[in-house]
C-alpha cells in the first residue's frame, strides 16, 4: 500500500513496473495497468490522488497511455531533489533504520539511499549503518572478540552483519528445538548446567563456521529424507515468487 510519501514514490512505481513486466499478458491494456496501480494507493495523499483520477470524466481512460499516467505520477509523488531527500533520510535513524525489517531489507534500503545521496564510503557511513541496526545485532557485533568489520569499508559491515544475523537465527532455532546442552571449556561449567551452552556468541569464529556447516548439512539431510517437502516448498516458492514485489500488505 502506498500513502503518497515522496521519498518512496519512485520505489513504489518501480515495484509496480517490475510486477507488470513479470506478469506477461495479464495486463493487456494501459487502462488496466493504471487501475491496478491505483488500487494500491489507499492512504494519505495517494488515496486522494486515486479518488480524483477515478471520479473525473473518463476515469483511468482520461490518460491517453501509460507514459502519460507515469509522467503525471512522477510530477505528483517524486521528490524534487532525490539526492537531497536521500541525504536527509540518512540523518534520521527512525526513517532509515532496520526496525522490524529483516537485515537484507535494511541493507537494500540503506544501500539505495547511499547511492542516491552519493554518500562516500568511510567511517561516517559505517557509523550510520551501525546506528541503524537492530539493537540485538548491534550489541552482538560490538561484543565480537575477533572478526570485527573494517570501520572504513561499508562492504565489510554488510558482510559481518549478515554473518552474525544468520548466526542469531541459528541460535533462535537451537533454542526452539531444545537440543542437548553444549559443554564449554570454562572452569566449573558442566554440559548439563552450562549457561552458555546455546550462546553462539561465545563460540570462536572457527566454531561458528563449523556449527553453521553442520546445521546446513542437517537441514539438507532432513529435506532429502522427506521427498515430498521440497516439492511442496518449491511449488510454494514458485507460486509466490513475485508476491514480495508488491503484495497487498506491503507499505511504502
Amino acid at each position: 500500500m502506498y500513502d503518497g510519501d515522496c521519498t518512496s514514490g519512485e520505489r513504489f512505481l518501480q515495484s509496480c513496473l517490475t510486477y507488470i513486466h513479470l506478469s506477461g499478458d495479464a495486463f493487456d491494456s494501459d487502462a488496466l495497468k493504471i487501475a491496478w496501480m491505483l488500487s494500491y494507493m489507499k492512504a494519505g495523499r495517494a488515496s486522494t490522488y486515486a479518488l480524483h483520477v477515478l471520479r473525473r470524466p473518463g476515469g483511468v481512460g482520461s490518460f491517453t497511455d501509460w507514459a502519460t499516467f507515469e509522467k503525471d505520477f512522477q510530477a505528483e509523488f517524486f521528490s524534487i531533489d532525490p539526492a537531497k531527500s536521500a541525504a536527509l533520510a540518512l540523518r534520521n535513524r527512525e526513517q532509515y533504520g532496520q526496525g522490524k525489517r529483516t537485515l537484507d531489507e535494511y541493507i537494500n534500503s540503506f544501500w539505495a539511499l547511499v547511492e542516491q545521496a552519493a554518500y562516500p564510503d568511510g567511517l561516517q557511513l559505517c557509523l550510520m549503518f551501525w546506528d541503524g541496526l537492530h539493537p540485538a545485532l548491534m550489541e552482538r557485533i560490538d561484543n565480537l572478540a575477533e572478526g570485527r568489520p573494517d570501520d572504513e569499508q561499508i562492504a565489510s559491515w554488510y558482510k559481518v552483519a549478515q554473518d552474525q544475523w544468520q548466526l542469531m537465527e541459528i541460535q533462535r532455532e537451537l533454542h526452539q528445538a531444545h537440543p542437548a546442552p553444549r559443554s564449554t571449556s570454562m572452569p566449573g561449567h558442566f554440559a548439563q548446567h552450562c549457561p552458555l551452552g546455546l550462546e553462539v556468541r561465545y563460540l570462536s569464529t572457527v566454531e561458528q563456521e563449523e556449527l553453521l556447516l553442520q546445521l546446513l548439512a542437517a537441514k539438507d539431510a532432513a529435506r532429502a529424507s522427506s521427498p515430498d517437502e521440497p516439492a511442496l516448498e518449491l511449488a510454494q516458492e514458485e507460486s509466490g515468487a513475485y508476491a514480495p514485489l508488491l503484495g497487498p500488505e506491503e507499505d511504502f
